[in-house]
């Protein structure tokens, strides 16, 4: 019994681990520009533990939270307007998701389709926020582009036989 606590703890801190370290790396890509954000790689996270939802039928943990926590705050780290990742991400899980799981015919690929779509999602919704708060629009750059070629080489290897 005690051992599972220590092994327990010791997850706990590998999680606390990883969790800082994306923490201290988000605001590092806020200025070192050529880093990437992270959304795609965490849309195909949060589908898989959705998906390890629902089949095992346990609850949502430290990590769903923590990607949610992380979404708001890349939002906020890079100045696109608060809860648009969370937005682009709900319309995405529960309109688009799915449909392009049964039917692109390359499933090695999904995991790259998923990044294209969470830069595609967020990109809409802060341009309809912006249009409605009348502020500039914003335009991806080129640092974008680098961080969506990264970001789908990263979910690849990460995800390719997970989702």
């Amino acid at each position: 019994m005690k051992n599972q606590q220590i092994h327990n703890v010791h997850f706990n801190l590998i999680y606390f681990f990883i969790a800082l370290v994306l923490i201290i790396y988000e605001i590092s890509s806020s200025i070192f520009i050529y880093l990437p954000v992270f959304y795609g790689v965490f849309f195909c996270y949060m589908f898989f533990l959705l998906e390890q939802k629902e089949r095992t039928l346990y609850e949502l943990d430290f990590r769903w939270y923590f990607c949610l926590f992380f979404l708001f705050f890349t939002d906020v780290t890079h100045n696109f307007f608060i809860f648009s990742s969370w937005i682009a991400f709900f319309i995405f899980y529960y309109f688009f998701a799915y449909w392009i799981k049964t039917n692109l015919k390359m499933e090695k690929f999904i995991p790259i389709t998923f990044v294209l779509c969470a830069y595609s999602f967020i990109y809409i919704i802060d341009l309809i926020f912006s249009y409605i708060a009348k502020q500039d629009l914003k335009f991806f750059g080129i640092e974008y582009f680098y961080s969506l070629v990264a970001e789908s080489f990263i979910a690849y290897i990460l995800f390719r036989n997970k989702i």
